[in-house]
């Protein structure tokens, strides 16, 4: 494949749609792990000041600000219990994060699909891969599987698996 650009419905596929496509493919985590991070940062900065905010302290309160944050992205802002989410700072942070997953993702593809609108058709060659194949379906979720689990698995086990080692 060396030398080659790959074609998809016809039209050729290069560097800047994929660095679209990438974009908007990373955003989702980008927001998610940012704003665990914020919150997780302010709270062990000032354990204090935001008291109200875990009824769990510690791995499982991580666990429910990771929770939150998903849930913002991807659903409906639903969160675990024992997580004070009714503040200023998540009505604002998680307002913003739910806002930006769920606009910012659709701009992604009305780009490509505008780039790809002006360029020639290509008729199919050997090297073009079909999209109605179970070959473009597997490649297609060992994808998503591949980026999920390299941006979410981490942060996902580090709150339970924590949380039983601490046990006693």
């Amino acid at each position: 494949m060396v030398g080659r650009t790959p074609e998809f419905l016809g039209k050729k596929i290069e560097a800047k749609e994929m660095k679209i496509a990438m974009m908007i493919a990373l955003l989702h985590p980008l927001l998610i792990l940012a704003g665990t991070a914020l919150a997780s940062h302010l709270y062990a900065g000032n354990p204090e000041a935001y008291s109200g905010w875990l009824a769990n302290p510690g791995y499982h309160g991580f666990s429910e600000m990771l929770y939150e944050f998903t849930s913002s992205s991807a659903n409906n802002g639903s969160g675990f219990e024992g997580l004070g989410d009714n503040t200023p700072f998540w009505n604002i942070a998680t307002g913003i994060v739910m806002l930006l997953a769920r606009y910012l993702p659709i701009i992604g593809p009305v780009a490509i699909a505008g780039i790809l609108a002006t360029k020639q058709y290509i008729p199919e060659s050997n090297g073009t891969l079909k999209t109605d194949t179970s070959t473009f379906g597997l490649l297609v979720f060992a994808v998503i599987f591949i980026v999920a689990a390299l941006s979410f698995f981490p942060a996902l086990t580090l709150g339970p698996i924590a949380e039983f080692f601490s046990l006693k």
